[in-house]
């Protein structure tokens, strides 16, 4: 047996290189990146490419008074998509040579990558995308103690888009557009080309253009799940004790009583340190019984008559009050109807800066835009033996694995669709379907989530649904389960598989189908995605299909590909949906003395 093995393997130096957007300084919403990697840089290694930008929230003019007189919003904590950071505002990414043949595209990329990263994640992908993509974690300092799920989208300090003093034992000064900041982000494009193991030949491409379409910014912004009425209400902060204006004593709120002050509850991790507290100095609030509906929330005195009480309660200032943290009102605010007593009710507060404007419209600007290119040089033995071959005829195939997007639309009314995917690709490996809430929402109902797909079907009237509502604040982003009760796949002339997969425990949302899990493993493996996680399945549910297992790849051109989604139980389906089909493939550029053409 030898030691000694006959290899071509050389030796090849490595460095990163910056390379600046051209088309601009600063991006907004629906307006395009265009980076160019020049030719001069001949080779790179794209495991080792990352974008890199810094992204800041403007939000919308906040109201001077915190009244609804002037139909202005008040403020709150904003940051982009807890999740996926900066990968939401990336709507597509396109990668074209010199010559405009484009070499990869990927329609609706943020929704993509939302299924990558509630898939294959754990708490460590978590820390690492919460460090340089702009994403959130779960931290333990943001707990629920009160039976809430566990939440990514709770980062009330710590985080990138907004400063507070952790220190401070005294919050007065108003919550303005100066106190977000510029986030900084250096995150992988999850493209095919950008994200492969091989070397990339950009020389022989004259250079490759990427460019990247900003997603709008209704679908971005996110408010955090402890300060929201419609997401996981048991998060929130919990009222213990008011005072009346000039009063010495805190104390429950009496039928019809008013209240200056009041202290908040040590619980869901709300001790007694004020950077704690969910919300912020002008902030309008709002309180409720755990109780669901409307008449659950506390009412107040509207009629302007009764001055000196305004009609709605705003923070002035969040200090402590003993080893509790206290919240002061702009103005003393009078219960219309029955009192306030956590010593027999337990009350939830909320966030009402997004409800009540007449709209909430905050915007990003994306600046300091580059790419972190890793340039490899294999030097010019290498180059010139590998050109002196392509003038002899030769050929380069540069293999990748890349996505095509199909989408099609659905009506809520439809009990049974019949979803055709004209597939083109010549060596498929899996499909991952998602059913994505296709309503157009504004910016605030966005925020608000009181309109969104409810992720549970029932409220929390008897407490088997912990988060009590848990609507979705990612429409567009994530999949919706939306009482469908079976599916099955027909192409190449048969049923694949043979039975429809049954999904009439996950339409409950409160079990799993296993077939669905065999299914729905196989067709991530073959995508890419490692499925560390299942937890998000009823938040961001996807139907998939894996075409080979292995290696292998299934020939789709010339096959006639449906996917048949029943929606046949007791309850109608609530929202229109958009299926964004993801046809995960290898795709190949081939490159001559010639010519560039790109093989699907």
């Amino acid at each position: 047996m030898s030691y000694w093995v006959a290899s071509d393997k050389i030796p090849i130096q490595q460095k990163s290189v910056r390379i600046p957007a051209e088309n601009g300084t600063d991006y907004i919403a629906g307006q395009e990146i265009r980076i160019r990697i020049d030719p001069s840089l001949k080779f790179f290694n794209p495991e080792q490419t990352y974008l890199e930008c810094d992204v800041l929230i403007k939000p919308p003019t906040y109201s001077a008074s915190g009244s609804s007189a002037d139909n202005l919003p008040c403020p709150t904590l904003l940051n982009l998509d807890a999740e996926t950071g900066f990968q939401s505002c990336c709507r597509s990414v396109r990668i074209h040579d010199s010559n405009g043949v484009l070499l990869e595209e990927i329609e609706n990329y943020n929704t993509m990558v939302s299924v990558k990263y509630d898939y294959q994640t754990n708490e460590s992908l978590k820390n690492k995308r919460a460090l340089t993509e702009g994403s959130q974690t779960t931290l333990v300092a943001n707990r629920g103690t009160m039976e809430a799920g566990v939440s990514q989208s709770n980062a009330v300090y710590n985080n990138a888009f907004f400063s507070r003093n952790k220190d401070s034992i005294e919050y007065s000064a108003s919550f303005t557009a100066a106190d977000f900041t510029s986030a900084k982000i250096c995150m992988p494009l999850h493209s095919g080309i950008l994200s492969n193991n091989k070397i990339f030949p950009n020389m022989l491409l004259g250079g490759i253009t990427v460019t990247i379409l900003l997603e709008d910014n209704n679908r971005v912004f996110r408010q955090v799940d402890g300060a929201m009425r419609f997401r996981r209400l048991t998060l929130n902060p919990m009222f213990f004790q008011a005072k009346q204006f000039g009063s010495a004593t805190y104390g429950p709120v009496a039928d019809n009583g008013s209240f200056h002050q009041f202290t908040l509850r040590q619980r869901n991790s709300v001790g007694d340190k004020p950077v704690q507290c969910p919300f912020v100095v002008g902030e309008k609030l709002g309180f409720q019984r755990w109780v669901s509906g409307n008449a659950s929330v506390i009412a107040f005195d509207t009629n302007p008559a009764h001055s000196p009480h305004t009609k709605f309660p705003v923070i002035k200032k969040i200090n402590l009050s003993g080893k509790y943290v206290n919240i002061e009102l702009n103005a003393s605010v009078k219960v219309n109807g029955s009192g306030m007593n956590a010593g027999t009710e337990q009350i939830f507060v909320f966030s009402n800066s997004v409800a009540d404007a007449t709209a909430y419209e905050p915007t990003y600007t994306v600046s300091n835009v580059n790419l972190i290119v890793g340039q490899v040089d294999p030097g010019a033995a290498y180059e010139s033996s590998m050109m002196k071959r392509m003038k002899e005829g030769g050929i380069i195939n540069y293999d990748f694995n890349s996505v095509t997007t199909y989408k099609y639309s659905q009506l809520a009314s439809d009990r049974v669709a019949n979803i055709r995917l004209p597939i083109n690709n010549s060596r498929c490996k899996s499909i991952i379907c998602v059913p994505t809430d296709a309503t157009v929402y504004s910016t605030k109902e966005a925020l608000n989530a009181s309109l969104t797909y409810p992720i549970h079907t029932s409220e929390a009237d008897n407490r088997e649904v912990p988060d009590f509502y848990l609507r979705s604040n990612r429409p567009g982003l994530e999949g919706i389960i939306d009482e469908v009760t079976s599916y099955q796949w027909i192409y190449d002339g048969r049923l694949q598989p043979n039975r429809q997969v049954s999904l009439v425990k996950m339409a409950t949302t409160k079990s799993i189908d296993a077939q669905w899990t065999i299914e729905t493993d196989k067709a991530l493996s073959q995508a890419g995605i490692t499925g560390h996680s299942f937890s998000s399945l009823f938040s961001n549910f996807v139907i998939g299909r894996a075409l080979a297992l292995g290696d292998a790849v299934y020939d789709a051109r010339n096959k006639d590909f449906s996917l048949q989604v029943n929606y046949e139980g007791a309850l109608a389906p609530a929202k229109n949906k958009l299926w964004l089909s993801y046809v995960f493939h290898i795709r190949r550029i081939q490159i001559s003395n010639n010519s560039v053409s790109v093989i699907v």
